[in-house]
């Protein structure tokens, strides 16, 4: 049998999600299983669990509103075929289906579309039936091989992301596809108008600079058609074939090949224009990308600094959170997307606090929040996410922003998650918001010494802090940061241990936490690993402290006890 789950109501209504495991989780945050655009569903609401009998229950994972099953609360409940389930405003119709066959429920699988209201399809004229009667043998090698080519370059394509793998990819399949020897590939500045070379290679190794017709280059750019021809500007004179990179109908570069093994023929230059017609779509993809990520990071920065303008005590915490989270990230073995996003999620983790009023934070000197400054502050998750909840490139940051106060032992806030019911990606936020808080001075409280505060982070491990994530923290610390002073690991710090070869490390996702423990202890820095970004100019331009300095003294019987103040601290984030 195939479970899954038909959204009827809600605002994914029609998507359809599959049962696949034995348990399926069930939520908004970006670490579920199934992840729904529903401001009123919790951060992990219920999960569906599949027994040893082969059917399903769905279990309340301590939703702030309840799961519904056909319109009764239920904490534990079996599903049967056609059974609704309601989280927060979405219902979902739970089905059973057969192998080689489908069982409905009240026809919500059978979805219409109006051929009306779609655009127009341009016409399309079929090729022609090929014939190859008037080819030679030569003609017919050089078919096979474009075709073969082509095909190799569409699978690199599909699975490559930056710009200059995509480069690089264009640019060996056109050597192979003409039996060149050196090439380039030139882009079009379009800001100055000057053509740039962006990727080159020399399979004869012979040459330390290798010159090019910028002429040439420019008449293939503006006729937007492909030539074999001599570079003239060479002596001698080399037989190059030039062919333009085109998407949209617009020239964005040029590929241009030369040493050719055997003398180019018009079968090459056929093959290398065919190469570029292919190969601009997914340039012009891979330079939108590069602009918006530019883009999206300069509204990050300044997301920041508005966020950082509510407290001049908090001034550059963001990019330390972010530093700290992604040296974190890195002892784990985090992939580089992976880390990408999860550097994302840590700048973006205080947005909520826009909405905060001044009298909590920027105007705030004293050591003890009012009741009702607590609740205030314990609405910038939650607001944060709301923020973050509508705009479909972050959702899956959410936690970073919702869950970053969340305590290992259940005890925090705004939803009481417990263990690894909180995300990987808030986790490992929390533990650098918790150092940072605790290092950097406040009003009503001196920051601790780099030193003293791993001490503090291994007083509330266990309590608000995940225990192997800490751990992992102060090893990476050793490992990676780059502050004002040169430090030598403690005696109790753990060794390093050898750092496996990159190939022989399987990439990790951000929501596999147990998968990310157990590969962490075998991440070191064999070499010379970059330790990400500096640390904000305003942690490491201070002196650092001996390690005991400042180390808040136990004011209770309970030894876990880090005093009064540095708990609204790290309360407050």
């Amino acid at each position: 049998m195939i479970a899954s789950l038909h959204v009827i109501e809600g605002p994914d209504h029609g998507r359809l999600f599959a049962v696949n495991g034995s348990t399926v989780t069930i939520g908004r945050s970006a670490d579920n299983t199934i992840v729904l655009n529903d401001v009123a569903v919790s951060g992990v609401h219920s999960k569906i669990v599949r027994t040893e009998a082969g059917t399903y229950a769905v279990h309340d994972a301590q939703s702030t509103n309840g799961t519904f099953v056909n319109g009764k609360e239920a904490r534990v409940v079996d599903l049967r075929h056609g059974d609704t389930l309601r989280v927060g405003g979405t219902v979902m119709a739970f089905e059973l289906r057969r192998q080689g066959g489908t069982l409905h429920s009240e026809g919500e699988d059978r979805g219409a579309v109006s051929v009306a209201d779609m655009a127009p399809a341009t016409a399309y004229r079929a090729p022609d039936a090929l014939d190859v009667s008037g080819l030679d043998r030569a003609e017919l090698e050089q078919r096979v091989l474009r075709a073969g080519v082509l095909e190799q370059l569409d699978r690199a394509l599909a699975q490559l992301d930056g710009s200059s793998e995509v480069l690089a990819a264009v640019l060996d399949a056109a050597l192979a596809g003409a039996g060149a020897q050196r090439g380039f590939v030139l882009l079009l500045d379009e800001r100055t108008g000057e053509i740039v070379p962006a990727v080159a290679r020399d399979l004869l190794g012979q040459a330390e600079a290798i010159g090019f017709s910028k002429s040439l280059a420019f008449d293939v750019l503006a006729e937007g058609k492909g030539v074999l021809a001599e570079d003239t500007s060479a002596t001698p004179a080399r037989p190059v074939v030039c062919a333009p990179i085109v998407a949209a109908g617009r020239t964005l570069g040029v590929l241009y090949l030369g040493a050719p093994r055997a003398p180019f023929a018009p079968e090459h230059l056929a093959t290398v224009e065919a190469i570029g017609r292919r190969a601009g779509a997914a340039v012009a993809a891979a330079r939108s990308r590069t602009d918006f990520e530019v883009l999206f990071s300069s509204m990050v920065d300044a997301i920041m600094k508005s966020i950082q303008a509510k407290d001049v005590y908090t001034r550059g915490h963001s990019e330390r959170v972010r530093h700290y989270s992604r040296l974190l990230g890195k002892e784990l073995g985090l992939s580089g997307h992976e880390l990408y996003r999860l550097t994302l999620g840590a700048a973006l983790h205080d947005i909520g606090k826009i909405g905060m009023p001044d009298s909590v934070l920027k105007f705030n000197t004293n050591p003890r929040l009012s009741p009702e400054q607590l609740e205030e502050v314990k609405k910038h998750p939650s607001r944060g996410a709301k923020i973050l909840g509508e705009i479909p490139f972050l959702r899956d940051v959410v936690a970073a922003a919702e869950l970053h106060h969340e305590d290992w032992d259940g005890g925090g806030y705004p939803h009481g998650l417990k263990g690894e019911e909180i995300p990987l990606i808030a986790r490992i936020v929390a533990v650098a918001d918790t150092y940072d808080a605790i290092t950097t001075d406040r009003p009503y409280q001196k920051g601790q010494s780099y030193e003293g505060g791993h001490a503090i982070l291994r007083k509330i491990a266990g309590k608000r802090l995940d225990p192997e994530l800490v751990e992992a923290f102060i090893r990476g610390w050793y490992r990676y940061r780059k502050g004002p002073t040169v430090h030598a690991a403690p005696e109790d710090a753990p060794p390093p241990v050898h750092k496996p070869a990159v190939e022989d490390v399987d990439t990790l996702n951000i929501s596999d936490p147990k998968a990310a423990a157990a590969l962490r202890a075998a991440i070191a820095d064999a070499d010379t690993v970059a330790a990400g970004a500096d640390l904000a100019a305003s942690a490491t331009s201070r002196v650092e402290r001996p390690p005991t300095e400042g180390v808040v003294e136990d004011d209770g019987p309970d030894d876990d006890d880090v005093g009064e103040n540095l708990k609204q601290i790290i309360l407050i984030g």
